[in-house]
């Protein structure tokens, strides 16, 4: 690796309309210090593969090491340097006019230092993002930019944690078998024990996983789930009707169920059917 990269998008009028898109990306084999008192003035994901340095940021002195990486707001004064060298890191350089909801909507609020359980999955993604600026002499389709810095988001989302700790990708992972019973049991009534049992943990922590991972309470993922399927008998089962149908996938109700199913997809079942009817 040489000791320095950088690669500088030419942006066009189609880049600043994008939702999301790149600034500049490249490595340093041994960063040095940088001071901004102002702050930067767009969006940074620093990814750290060796050595050791410091983030001192709003008052705080955070270190940054091998497995961890640093999402920086712009605008933000920070200031960081090798306290272990050499300190390789690599960087992607982003904007856009969404790019700031689309990080809040991922539980990214400020600049953080972040753990990365899947390191080589990020590492793939940026070297897949130098190697395309590289190929084409610092010109990269301002779409093909954009999605793979959408995907490089995703991948911060699934594969990152704030403390050392699981990322979301293994609290799905840890999830599984109850995904997996509810797949095999929604026709039945089904208990916050039973879904508890399943972790061997208790029912309240369930609900803490639930909502940590999905942002939601475990009957409001199997009421979905529950919705999803009867979306599938509708379709399939055009002259089944709908209280069957309810009963197939779990609801005692029918009344109850054709007001989640209406909530859900803004029309009774029966009016989804006729929309998806096979012509």
């Amino acid at each position: 690796m040489e000791k320095k990269r950088f690669f500088w998008n030419l942006l066009t009028d189609i880049d600043f309309h994008l939702p999301l898109y790149l600034v500049s990306t490249g490595y340093w084999e041994n960063q040095p210090q940088v001071a901004r008192k102002d702050g930067y003035k767009g969006f940074q994901w620093f990814q750290c593969f060796s050595g050791q340095g410091i983030l001192e940021i709003a008052g705080k002195s955070l270190t940054l090491s091998q497995g961890q990486g640093m999402l920086l707001y712009p605008g933000v004064p920070h200031r960081y340097f090798p306290i272990s060298e050499p300190w390789t890191v690599q960087w992607v350089e982003f904007n856009g006019n969404f790019a700031e909801s689309l990080l809040h909507s991922l539980h990214f609020f400020e600049s953080i230092v972040l753990y990365i359980t899947k390191p080589e999955v990020l590492q793939a993604r940026i070297n897949e993002i130098n190697h395309r600026y590289n190929r084409h002499k610092n010109q990269l389709s301002s779409y093909e930019g954009s999605q793979l810095l959408y995907g490089l988001l995703l991948d911060l989302f699934r594969y990152t944690s704030a403390s050392d700790n699981r990322s979301n990708h293994e609290h799905f992972e840890q999830l599984k078998p109850i995904f997996d019973y509810i797949e095999k049991h929604y026709s039945k009534p089904i208990t916050l024990q039973n879904l508890a049992d399943q972790l061997e943990v208790t029912p309240h922590y369930t609900c803490v996983l639930f909502q940590r991972t999905l942002g939601t309470r475990p009957f409001a993922y199997i009421n979905r789930y529950r919705i999803q399927k009867a979306k599938e008998f509708l379709q399939q089962m055009p002259e089944m009707e709908v209280r069957y149908i309810a009963e197939q996938v779990g609801f005692e109700s029918p009344s109850y169920f054709i007001k989640l199913f209406k909530n859900s997809e803004g029309l009774t079942p029966n009016a989804f059917r006729k929309m998806h009817a096979v012509r």
